[in-house]
Order: C-alpha cells, then sequence, then structure tokens
C-alpha cells in the first residue's frame, strides 16, 4: 500500500483546470451541507452547486438515441473479455438481458489479469470465429498481437472503462480519459458535500492497476483544489489483488495511521462491502464515499453502514457498450456527445435517504431496456 500525499494551499497554484460542467438541473435528492465555510475551508456551496447536474431525476437520457442503420444480423456470437472482478461479474449478468432481448450468442472469456491467462483469453477470442468483442477494463496494451489478428478480420472491440482505445485503433470508448476525469471531478464535489465543510483532511483510496483509476484521481485532484484550497488530501494505493479480499483490512491500517482523516473515498467501491464492521472493531468512526459501487454497497448505504456512493448505472452502461457494438456491426455512424454529458448521464449521489429507490443497483433510465429495444428495431 503507497500514499502520496498533496495539499491543495499549494496544489491550488499549479493544478491544471478541471473540466467545468455546464447546466444545472433540479428534481434530484437534496445532499447534505451546512453552505460555505471559512476561507481555504471546504466550499460546501459550490460543490452543491457543482454537483446538481448528477442529482437530476427524470431528465436523463441515452447518449445516443438514433436507430440503426440496418436489423441486428441473425447468429452474431460475441466475446465477453472477463477480467474476473466482481464488478466484471456484474456486468456479465447485466448482459444477460440484451442476450433475452436480441438473441446474440454471448461467452464468457476468462482472461483474467496476469499476462499469461490474458494471451490464453485472447488466443481463445481469436481462435472462436467471433463477430465481435465487448472489453471491459482491460488494457489492449495486453494483448496487442490478438488485438492486431481481430483488427485483420474486421472483428470490432467495444470496450468500456479502457482508456486507450483511440490510440490502438479502437472504437472510442464513451467513458474513456474525459469521462473518468469528470467523475473524479464530480467525487470531490460528493465528498465535500458529506462531509458538511466539517473537515480539511481527506484519503482517496484508489486501484493503481486500473489504468482508468488514474484518470479519476486527478479530477478529483483539481477539483479539490478549487473547492477547498488548504484542504490535504492523501492519495492511496490499494492492490487489485486485495479488492473484495483484503481491502478492507488495508484501509483500516492506513486510518490507524493517519487519525487526522476526516473523510475517506475510495475508487472501486466494491472494495469496502463489510469495511463498517471492521472500522468498530478497530474504534475508528471516519465516514466514507464510494465510487463504482456494487448492490452491497448501496445496501450498506441504505442500512447507514456507508455514508453515501457514487455509482455509475451498469445497467445503462453496459447496454450502451452493447448498443455500440450493434452500431459497428450494422455500420450505423454515431457520434458521442460531451464528457460532461456523458458522465453525468449515468450517476447520481446516492445517500441513506434515497438507496431505497435502488434495491439492485442505481438506475439513470427506469425504462432503458424498451428504448434502446426500440433503437434496435426489436420493440
Amino acid at each position: 500500500m503507497r500514499t502520496r500525499t498533496m495539499g491543495f494551499a499549494a496544489a491550488a497554484l499549479v493544478g491544471s483546470a478541471a473540466l467545468l460542467l455546464a447546466g444545472c438541473t433540479t428534481g434530484g435528492p437534496a445532499p447534505a451541507g451546512t453552505g460555505g465555510t471559512a476561507a481555504g475551508g471546504p466550499d460546501v456551496d459550490a460543490a452543491q452547486e457543482f454537483l446538481a447536474p448528477w442529482l437530476s431525476s427524470g431528465q436523463k437520457k441515452l447518449l445516443i438515441d438514433e436507430p440503426l442503420a440496418a436489423p441486428i444480423p441473425d447468429g452474431l456470437k460475441i466475446a465477453y473479455l472477463d477480467v474476473g472482478t466482481p464488478v466484471a461479474k456484474n456486468m456479465w449478468q447485466i448482459l444477460q438481458d440484451v442476450v433475452k432481448a436480441t438473441g446474440i450468442q454471448l461467452d464468457d472469456i476468462q482472461t483474467g489479469q496476469d499476462p499469461q491467462s490474458i494471451s490464453t483469453g485472447m488466443n481463445t477470442v481469436v481462435e472462436g470465429g467471433y463477430d465481435g468483442v465487448i472489453n471491459i477494463t482491460l488494457d489492449p496494451q495486453s494483448f496487442q498481437t490478438q488485438l492486431a489478428e481481430l483488427k485483420a478480420k474486421n472483428v470490432p472491440i467495444v470496450s468500456g472503462s479502457v482508456m486507450d482505445t483511440r490510440e490502438n485503433g479502437m472504437p472510442e470508448a464513451f467513458n474513456g480519459p474525459d469521462w473518468m476525469t469528470s467523475y473524479g471531478e464530480g467525487l470531490a464535489a460528493a465528498a465535500v458535500v458529506r462531509s458538511e465543510g466539517k473537515t480539511s483532511d481527506f484519503v482517496l483510496y484508489t486501484i493503481p492497476e486500473f489504468p482508468f483509476a488514474q484518470y479519476q484521481v486527478t479530477g478529483f485532484q483539481d477539483e479539490m483544489s478549487k473547492l477547498c484550497a488548504g484542504c490535504n488530501v492523501r492519495v492511496v494505493d490499494i492492490p487489485i489483488v486485495d479488492l473484495g479480499s483484503t481491502s478492507t483490512d488495508d484501509v483500516v491500517s492506513d486510518l490507524q495511521a493517519h487519525p487526522e482523516t476526516g473523510y475517506a473515498v475510495m475508487i472501486g467501491d466494491e472494495g469496502t462491502v463489510g469495511l463498517k464492521q471492521k472500522l468498530d472493531l478497530a474504534g475508528i468512526d471516519v465516514k466514507w464515499l464510494g465510487s463504482w459501487a456494487i448492490p452491497p454497497n448501496l445496501q450498506q448505504v441504505a442500512s447507514g453502514d456507508q455514508d453515501a456512493t457514487f455509482p455509475v448505472d451498469f445497467n445503462l452502461m453496459m447496454w450502451t457498450v452493447a448498443d455500440q457494438l450493434f452500431r459497428e456491426i450494422t455500420k450505423t455512424s454515431y457520434e458521442w456527445p460531451d464528457a460532461a454529458t456523458r458522465a453525468t448521464a449515468l450517476q447520481t449521489l446516492v445517500t441513506k435517504d434515497n438507496a431505497s429507490q435502488y434495491p439492485g443497483g442505481y438506475l439513470a433510465i427506469p425504462d432503458y431496456q424498451t428504448q434502446f429495444e426500440k433503437l434496435w428495431g426489436i420493440g
């Protein structure tokens, strides 16, 4: 576990400009807050204003709303690259509804995260006669040989949470670097709001093996430098091998070593399932906010064991990725909206006040399936 510390009194003078999110909507849950604070402390009012686009209710739309140029071909055979994390399993399950709606064949290809297993899994894809590939988080740099073979066969690979799709000649992921930076900015605003201006000491736990995480860290740091120039933020690495196993112990150990910490944020919320019980045993009273929440995190928020989470609508995410694949296969042109629109469309702040609305996971657009099926010509 590695710690990086940044004091924002100085960082505010040199930090890069954060992506400004335009627009302000209403109708979402009102976040806790105390209003503005003394100069140099957290600016809760500004954080609440920044969060407004994420908190909109009933106004979120699909990122692309144009129908396919041609029907989805019969007998499509699609490979899903499974890196073996709990989130990857959750996303696989979500795609089963796409299978039922379209009749495609979707195969779960185990890639894992080490070079040997990735090579084995990707060789299976190359040799499997697939019409398309869905890749969630696996860096193309780890399968360059197989990527070249798939491109030579004109097999499209669509991605979620992959940062270098364009650099590798792949269709651009909707949630690439600029989207992840926006996500980090939103996390910073949410942390200020939820801590109610009562602390200037934050810790951000990240998973360094995920390439997207660094963009969230950068967005978090940049926005925090604006919302709280005098705040201190420690960035602490949690190894991916600990995620969902010993990551809660890592967090407890870090907080024991840093009793000044007033609020925590976790990139990879699955790593905090069961954390409250371990904090209680250690006599630590620090609240936390997570990102990339899975259903157990929402259950923790609903019960009060976790302060809040800033989840992605995984259902909308995976159906959007599937939609992109169908557009690639049917040669349907498309263009993603700006990063701010893409980020705010799939996320919101979930607290105990509204967590019960999402027992199976956050839903940004309740009738998303019906809307996608209409675009695909099957609804």
